[in-house]
């Protein structure tokens, strides 16, 4: 801009002593062509610059000497053109011909373009000297210029030197120079200042110089107006008193004070208006919110080594700024430093800037040093040293845009008490984040860091945001960049996701689980769609890893492929435990009501979404059940779940199936079809139904289906088949074999379960119908070493009782009988003692006991059997055999039954064996006579055993049949 200026002061030097010139040469009728010649010749030489004048060229005598010229041009040596002017016009007072000063009447400038770095970096270099054009006559133009010389009292270089000396530059004067339609451009075309119309007075360059006019900035027209006391001493290196101003748009900004370009300056810089919206408004920008009237003032104090900025304040409606800096230019590269304060900033305000319209409260303020060396705004970013706090205190933030699953109560989309602290020490050290604030009534606290240095570079920043409270920690581990975008994890962990979720406004259908939650993987969200990777997942006894997306483009759908590592059903079975509402009377004889949960199942859910899912696991568990390795891929679509269990490891044992659930209607359908073999008979069915006495290898076929509103209704609509073989077992706690050869008195009160003994089979098995949840068979078959099988009977799944009544055939001794289960083609047909078994009760602790009247139906055949395998009661019976002669078998042998206990008591006992088989006398009745007989303690016989299936079953069965099981 100096040169431009310089270049200008020259060309007016120039100008005026051709205009001189011209007074005296023109009555000697010089031709046009070569004075537009000699003039682009003269002002080269003397200037350095290149002159163009495509245009006319006028002189005029009257009312004074003027010069004019159309479509000029000014350009460096070499570079672009820097100004060009559609018409320029030169006025010169007769008073200059007679000696004092130079004063120029006017100069006009009519469209002048100003082009900024337009000149390029050629140097300005002195012309050589051009000789006149051909037909000038050199002698009269030496004569001409050396007459105005001495006129004005001042020696030019013989050479016709680069430029004017400063001593005659002193003694010019302008009366009026104006500039209308002016541009003023960037090196690149785009306009600066547009609609120029200045008019400058500047009587002596020595003196004060005086301008005011207008220009046009984005279309804004700005009035323009101040003095400069000494410009020329300004140029030159001295320093000038100044007062600039500029104003429009409802704002107005103003310079003033001392000025120099070498030596030390002080400037006070003052900017205000009324309303910032208006402002912005007319330069066109705009903010939802006007923040009120603004202002600021520096006081700057300036060497060409350092510029300071002493004190500096501003104002912003109650926003309030107070700092002070300064810049030092001595170095190769410049170097700032500075101290901010920033009060009273609403929050409002920021958010309105921002563009946003909730409505908040609440204040920013804080403190920022700075330093830092560059020769750009980006390698000086780069290279800052910031530190210091920034705050937000009392902050409350209302209408936030909450999705309706959160809740569209006030309460949902307000934030309340907000307070924040970002601390910082330097680019290169993490910024860190510290605050807190309620929602919902409940208290969060914010936590979290991010590296700024690299942001400045235009990289992505390692970042970590936590927001905790005693619900729900939500977080943020990766990176952020300057464009917006996220590389990280998002983390989410919650004790109780069903409580949380209830917190939000979307409580979940009654139910176990859903408590322990978290979730942290890479999360990426698009329009339409938001996918996760390298997830870690838990929730209450599962955990895992995957990936997926989740579609919200209509319908939700969820695809994810799940690698867990545990997958824990417990939590999930509790509702089906709990405690019937309803009693109901058995459905078999001798049950008590022990029913499942009749709590409402709502599957209405699953037609919220859909799913796709593929998941592996290499445990499941539910209750004490344990399952190995397994595969499964699971869809919902419709309401409708689709479980396909490919791979399944269970107790030594492999299997599949089908699960399918249909929660679309209004009341929810299930069917299942599942092969299992190979499985460890006794812990499975330990672990599933505490149901411990049988063990072998089992398999299963089931293919089922049912429907209800609750799990009662579920297990009493069940139907289909099933069936079920073990193999190379044992039935454990009882010896049927034994207890058949063993009948005494005890086996009229019922068996009881012995831990030491069992049953050996290497087959059983039995095939179902199920129909309104009770199982019947009528093919129950066991083939063991001493004993053969047969039975019939149902479950009643809903009321967890069994009704069996087993045939049991068994032999006296292994001698003579086969010990493994007959040959192909073998007789089934038994000499053994067929014992009627009744199993009945609950089916974890079943009644167990012969089915003597059963015996009795062949009194005859089963007196010769049980001759055969002896025992004191029968011994006893084969004597009144004896006794009866020709009278009834079954008479004798209760008679002799009777007698024996007669014998035995010493005749104290009232019992009746005939009842006791009628089943007329229960277990108590019996050993209470038994024991008034023999002389012993009350309970002493029940001490040992006697009497044990039916007396504990007596006993307990009344405090069972409340309790409920899963």
């Amino acid at each position: 801009m100096k040169r431009v200026v310089v270049g200008l002061a020259g060309l007016v030097f120039t100008v005026l002593v051709l205009v001189l010139a011209a007074a005296v040469v023109v009555p000697w009728f010089l031709p046009k062509d070569a004075i537009r010649a000699e003039l682009v010749a003269q002002i080269e030489s003397r200037t350095g610059l290149r002159l163009r004048l495509d245009g006319p060229v006028g002189l005029s005598l009257l009312p004074g000497l003027g010069l004019s010229a159309e479509n000029v041009g000014v350009a460096s040596a070499g570079g672009q053109e820097m100004l060009r002017v559609d018409a320029v016009d030169f006025g010169l007072a007769w008073s200059t011909l007679f000696g004092g000063t130079a004063r120029l009447t006017h100069i006009s400038l009519e469209g002048p373009v100003v082009t900024l770095g337009g000149g390029g970096q050629a140097p300005v270099q002195q012309a050589a000297a051009a000789p006149a054009s051909p037909g000038f006559p050199a002698d009269r133009w030496s004569a001409a210029t050396e007459a105005i010389t001495e006129t004005n009292a001042e020696a030019s270089e013989a050479d016709g030197g680069a430029g004017a000396s400063a001593a005659t530059l002193a003694r010019i004067g302008v009366d009026r120079l104006s500039v209308r339609g002016g541009r003023l451009l960037q090196a690149d075309g785009t306009p600066m200042l547009e609609g120029i119309d200045l008019d400058i007075s500047l009587p002596s360059l020595t003196g004060p110089m005086d301008l005011e006019g207008q220009v046009v900035r984005q279309g804004v027209e700005l009035e323009v107006a101040g003095q400069i006391a000494a410009p020329l001493a300004l140029a030159e290196g001295g320093s000038s008193e100044l007062d600039v101003s500029l104003a429009g748009a409802d704002a107005e900004i103003r310079v003033a004070g001392t000025a120099s370009l070498t030596g030390p300056g002080a400037l006070r810089v003052s900017a205000g208006g009324e309303t910032l919206a208006g402002t912005l408004q007319a330069f066109g920008a705009s903010v939802p919110r006007d923040p009120g009237p603004f202002s600021l003032t520096a006081d700057l104090a300036t060497t060409p080594q350092r510029i300071g900025v002493d004190t500096l304040t501003a104002a912003l409606g109650p926003s309030s700024l107070r700092g002070s800096g300064a810049a030092d230019l001595s170095g190769d590269v410049p170097a700032v430093s500075g101290d901010l304060t920033l009060d009273g900033v609403p929050l409002a305000d920021i958010l309105a800037i921002a563009g946003r319209g909730e409505q908040a409260s609440g204040t920013l303020g804080g403190q920022v040093r700075f330093a830092g060396r560059g020769a750009d705004a980006a390698t000086l970013l780069a290279g800052a040293d910031l530190s210091g706090r920034m705050t937000l205190a009392g902050g409350e933030v209302s209408g936030l845009p909450v999705p309706g699953a959160l809740g569209e109560e006030a309460g949902a989309r307000t934030i309340r008490g907000l307070a924040l602290a970002v601390d910082f020490s330097g680019l290169d050290t993490p910024v860190t984040l510290t605050g807190g604030l309620t929602w919902r009534d409940e208290a969060f606290r914010i936590e979290g860091s991010l590296t700024p240095a690299l942001l400045a570079a235009g990289m992505p920043a390692p970042t970590r945001l936590r927001l905790a409270s005693r619900r729900v920690t939500l977080g943020y581990d990766g990176a952020f960049s300057t464009s917006g975008g996220l590389d990280g994890d998002v983390v989410i962990e919650t004790a109780n996701l069903r409580g949380l979720a209830s917190w939000l406004g979307s409580p979940l259908s009654p139910g176990g689980g859903l408590e322990r939650f978290s979730f942290s993987g890479k999360l990426s969200a698009g329009e339409d769609a938001v996918s996760f990777s390298n997830a870690s997942i838990l929730l209450d006894d599962t955990r895992g890893e995957g990936e997926g997306s989740l579609s919200v483009a209509g319908k939700p759908k969820l695809t994810a492929r799940l690698s867990l590592e545990r997958l824990g059903l417990d939590p999930y079975l509790d509702a089906a435990g709990a405690p019937a509402t309803t009693a109901e009377a058995p459905r078999v004889p001798g049950g008590e009501p022990r029913g499942w949960s009749r709590a409402p199942i709502d599957l209405s859910g699953l037609s919220a979404f859909d799913a796709d899912l593929t998941l592996s696991a290499r445990s499941i568990a539910f209750d004490a059940v344990e399952i190995g390795p397994s595969r499964l891929n699971v869809t919902i679509a419709g309401g409708k779940l689709t479980a396909d269990l490919g791979e399944l490891t269970l107790y030594g044992g492999t299997g599949q199936g089908r699960l399918t659930v249909d929660g679309g209607g209004a009341v929810p359908e299930l069917s299942g079809s599942f092969r299992i073999g190979g499985v460890n008979a006794h812990p499975f069915l330990s672990a599933l139904a505490g149901f411990d006495w049988l063990q072998g290898k089992l398999a299963l076929e089931s293919d089922l289906v049912a429907r209800g509103t609750s799990m009662f209704e579920i297990v009493s609509s069940l139907a289909g088949t099933a069936r079920f073989d073990f193999a190379d077992g044992a039935i454990r706690g009882i010896n049927i074999p034994r207890m058949v050869r063993g009948l005494t008195v005890d086996t009229l009160l019922g068996w009881s379960e012995n831990p030491a003994q069992k049953t050996d089979f290497s087959a059983l098995g039995a095939g179902f119908e199920v129909a309104r949840g009770i199982a019947t068979s009528d093919d129950l078959a066991l083939v063991g070493p001493l004993v053969r099988m047969t039975g019939s009977g149902r479950i009643d799944i809903p009321e967890k009782l069994l009704d069996w009544r087993l045939e049991p055939r068994v032999v006296a001794t292994l001698d003579g009988a086969p010990p493994v289960p007959l040959g192909k083609g073998e007789s089934r047909d038994l000499q053994g003692l067929g014992v009627p078994v009744i199993v009945r009760g609950s089916w974890d602790r079943p009644q167990i006991y012969p089915d003597v009247k059963g015996i009795l139906e062949n009194p005859q055949a089963a007196l010769k059997q049980l001759e055969g395998l002896g025992g004191g009661l029968v011994k006893s019976l084969g004597a009144a055999r004896d006794q009866a002669g020709g009278g009834s078998v079954e008479d004798a042998l209760t008679g002799a039954a009777n007698d024996a206990l007669k014998r035995a008591t010493g005749g104290n006992t009232h019992i009746d064996v005939e009842k006791v088989i009628q089943g007329e006398v229960d277990d108590e009745q019996v050993l209470d006579a038994v024991e008034q007989g023999f002389g012993l303690p009350q309970g002493f016989l029940g001490s040992f055993g006697l009497g044990g299936g039916k007396r504990q079953q007596q006993q307990q069965q009344p405090q069972n049949a409340p309790q409920q099981s899963p």
